[in-house]
């Protein structure tokens, strides 16, 4: 019975695999089900670089993030991976990255976990999947209004209030500030400085946009430099292009080079290609201004000039014509004296001629009166309503008459 039970064991031990049997078998079933390479697509997870250049991440579905694959890739082919997507303006890996990428399928029996082993990638699928939620994005900022907020806003005519969004120390800020400088113009900038990689980068640009509200300059300007897609990608995070949309004031963006555009270009009132330019930009509108003042001013100094000769040319005309009009009328005053004094003479001579006539008049029309008549003798007979009488017909008996003699008059 012992040997019997000692034989039991025996035979169950000789069927007994130890552990690395069991990863070895893994590892060959592993290798048997993918025994070629093969494409794999996911978004990364636990990205890790290290200093020797080795590339450590999870690949996992978007959908299905507790189901992860885990990945690595050696020298020069991580540094061909990385080259290939810097080339296609991507930038490097880091987590959240949509990829697709080629490589062999192995078990890690140290670790006791499928493991892939990345030979190639494949840029243009990157690409695709980061225009394709930038295009979702745009979308649903045109359709809610956002997209055309901030360049609705009028610019200012003289924008010297600047706020600035940029990175500590960055080539952006000192370009930026170097060319307003060199303007003349008296640029006041207040600035923030704000990290613009790496994670939580889209959290620190809104609150920078955030803390300029406060302080109501005439314009935000946004700079940095250009660089891969990815390094530019916090440009293309939602929340921070609906903070540049909601802004109170314009807001100039100047984060790129040559073909990078990114969401928040296409929000902000002005998008320029590199931070110099957004400065640039500035001072030209400035100096449009300055310019268009000297020209105003040019042009009043004309006009009063020209209308001050005319005037003066309308008032030595009118000197003239009052020049003119003073000898007419002096000529004229003595004319009238003349005129006058000959009225005066004319009207002595008429006045004595009238007189002489009336005198003769008078004595003509005195010897037509009864005075000479009863001079001589003669009397005047009226009656008694003083009718004189010419005829004896004209007398009753009894009427009073008066009888005018030469020195009385007697009634009978």
């Amino acid at each position: 019975m012992d040997r019997s039970a000692g034989g039991q064991v025996t035979a169950a031990t000789n069927n007994t695999m130890t552990v690395a049997e069991v990863m070895a078998g893994l590892a060959v079933a592993v290798v048997s089900a993918h025994p070629r390479n093969i494409w794999v697509r996911g978004e990364i997870a636990s990205y890790r670089r290290t200093n020797n250049g080795a590339i450590f991440f999870r690949l996992a579905d978007s959908d299905q993030s507790e189901t992860q694959l885990a990945m690595s890739t050696y020298g020069p082919r991580a540094r061909d991976i990385e080259r290939k997507l810097d080339d296609a303006g991507v930038g490097r890996l880091k987590d959240g990255l949509a990829i697709r990428v080629r490589g062999a399928v192995h078990l890690n029996e140290k670790r006791s976990e499928v493991g892939f082993a990345v030979t190639d990638i494949d840029p243009a699928f990157t690409v695709g999947r980061l225009e394709m939620q930038r295009r979702v994005l745009l979308e649903a900022l045109r359709t809610d209004g956002s997209l055309a907020r901030n360049g609705a806003l009028p610019f200012p005519l003289v924008p010297l209030q600047l706020g600035l969004v940029t990175s500590r120390g960055s080539a952006a800020h000192a370009d930026f500030i170097d060319q307003l400088s060199a303007s003349g113009y008296r640029f006041q900038v207040v600035t923030v400085h704000s990290g613009m990689q790496g994670e939580g980068s889209a959290s620190r640009v809104v609150s920078s946009l955030s803390r300029l509200s406060t302080v109501s300059p005439d314009v935000v300007v946004i700079t940095r430099g250009g660089g891969s897609q990815l390094d530019l990608s916090v440009f293309d995070s939602e929340v921070v292009a609906r903070a540049v949309a909601d802004m109170s004031v314009p807001v100039i963006a100047g984060i790129g080079h040559q073909s990078d555009r990114t969401v928040v270009d296409e929000v902000a009132h002005t998008s320029v290609k590199t931070p110099t330019a957004a400065a640039e930009l500035l001072v030209s509108i400035v100096s449009g201004f300055d310019e268009s003042v000297v020209r105003a001013r040019t042009h009043i100094a004309s006009e009063a000039r020209r209308n001050l000769t005319r005037h003066q040319h309308d008032l030595a005309q009118h000197r003239n014509t009052v020049a003119s009009t003073t000898a007419v009328l002096d000529r004229q005053m003595v004319a009238l004296d003349r005129l006058g004094a000959d009225l005066v003479d004319t009207s002595r001579s008429v006045i004595e001629a009238s007189r002489e006539e009336i005198i003769s008049l008078a004595e003509k029309i005195g010897l037509l009166g009864p005075e000479p008549t009863l001079a001589r003798g003669y009397g005047l007979v009226t009656d008694g309503d003083g009718r004189v009488v010419r005829s004896v017909d004209s007398v009753s008996p009894g009427d009073v008459l008066s009888v005018r003699m030469r020195d009385g008059t007697m009634r009978v």
